[in-house]
């Protein structure tokens, strides 16, 4: 019996040798997590792709008048936030001492769409943006009438970069429409002693 096992064995070592040494070289896999560096981040109008993006579920229809998503792309030391909603809505810019507000005209925040975006880290001049839902009132003394909709709360990092962005809008390859406001490079912020 231990013949038998060990001429079994004595066989089966060069063929195991042989799989060993052709095995292709091990890859990382597709969604295995990226290295500092590697983050290309997102591509407003572009559908995710790969596994676990839901490429493969039925969408329920979006709903017109909701602010789905708010995004951020720091470019060159300026900024681009962009809005994406299902259907076309109108942007408006006034400035609150250094807040810039920005009305959309849409009635409602998608998911994700309430949470505050953190820019403060990246080289450009925002330092976050908040949305909530406002509804109408009158002018005053201190304020401009506003009509239902959503206010964009921007603040920037330094006071004195507080402008109104350039506004940009365009139906996207995904079928959604996202307006872009676009703001340059932000001034250096002031030394403290």
């Amino acid at each position: 019996m231990l013949c038998r096992a060990l001429l079994v064995l004595l066989l089966a070592s060069p063929a195991v040798a042989d799989t060993i040494s052709t095995a292709p070289a091990s890859r990382p896999a597709a969604d295995a997590p990226k290295r500092e560096g590697e983050y290309g981040g997102v591509t407003p109008g572009e559908a995710p792709a790969g596994p676990g993006t839901g490429a493969a579920r039925p969408r329920r229809l979006p709903h017109t008048g909701t602010l789905h998503w708010i995004g951020f792309e720091a470019k060159d030391g300026g900024a681009e936030l962009f809005f994406q909603s299902a259907a076309a809505f109108d942007v408006e810019q006034h400035l609150e001492g250094s807040t810039l507000i920005v009305h959309l005209a849409l009635v409602r925040l998608g998911a994700n769409a309430w949470r505050t975006l953190d820019t403060r880290f990246f080289d450009n001049p925002l330092a976050g943006a908040t949305a909530r839902v406002v509804s109408p009132r009158r002018a005053s003394r201190t304020a401009p009438a506003r009509t239902r909709g959503i206010d964009v709360r921007i603040a920037f990092k330094n006071a004195a970069d507080a402008r109104a962005g350039t506004v940009r809008t365009a139906t996207e390859a995904d079928g959604r429409f996202y307006a872009y406001l676009t703001f340059p490079e932000g001034a250096e912020p002031t030394a403290t002693p």
